[in-house]
């Protein structure tokens, strides 16, 4: 998507085709309706009913659920408590890999592959950031009200780019409590139940990317 865009500004494609190239990637993560979808179904921060975007820019909207034993998976895997902030993040980035795992055949985003591509004919089943970030945000909020996130408060969903000086994303995020630092929890990178990845918030806003996707 990168080479696609510094190709439109290089002048490397006709002038219609980078027209539709700009306009496809400004529908897509040059903004972020994450915050005020996330405002909007504030109150359905439980398993038994919530949404989960897909399609790009969450055209798509599914209502699922989660029963107590699948729930219960998600709680296992907090399970020795963690010891500190550090072990925490690590068990976020298992439990938001799970979740996807339960949700995916649900929602049908289990097909969803790493990353987006911006010209494509077929979504179905397919996140771009901004559904990556509305929906992670939403598990870890799930995690929250159960009690078990203890070193971390939820953030809202953090942006980066401007399309001519960075390709836009969108990620949610978490603030560790004694340091105050924040951290991303970035899932648009891997596919499908992949393991999100966590980095400072500072270095993901400077332009962060993995060199490969993290494994499950």
């Amino acid at each position: 998507m990168l080479e696609q865009c510094q190709g439109v500004l290089k002048g490397r494609y006709p002038l219609k085709a980078a027209m539709l190239i700009l306009a496809v990637s400004c529908a897509s993560c040059s903004y972020s309706p994450a915050e005020s979808l996330l405002a909007r179904y504030r109150e359905q921060n439980d398993i038994s009913s919530f949404l989960v975007c897909s399609e790009y820019n969450c055209s798509t909207k599914q209502w699922v659920s989660l029963d107590d034993a699948e729930w219960n998976q998600v709680r296992s895997n907090f399970l020795p408590a963690p010891l500190n902030a550090a072990d925490e993040r690590e068990r976020i980035r298992n439990a938001v890999a799970l979740i996807e795992n339960l949700v995916g055949p649900k929602a049908g985003t289990d097909v969803d592959r790493a990353g987006a591509t911006i010209l494509t004919t077929d979504k179905r089943g397919q996140l771009d950031c901004i559904d990556e970030a509305y929906n992670t945000t939403t598990y870890l909020r799930l995690m929250g009200v159960d009690n078990l996130i203890k070193f971390h408060e939820i953030g809202e969903p953090a942006r980066r780019g401007y399309i001519f000086n960075r390709w836009p994303h969108n990620t949610a995020t978490v603030i560790e409590y004694e340091a105050g630092s924040s951290y991303v929890v970035d899932s648009w990178f891997g596919a499908n139940g992949m393991l999100p990845d966590v980095v400072t918030l500072e270095l993901w806003m400077d332009g962060w990317s993995p060199t490969e996707p993290s494994a499950s």
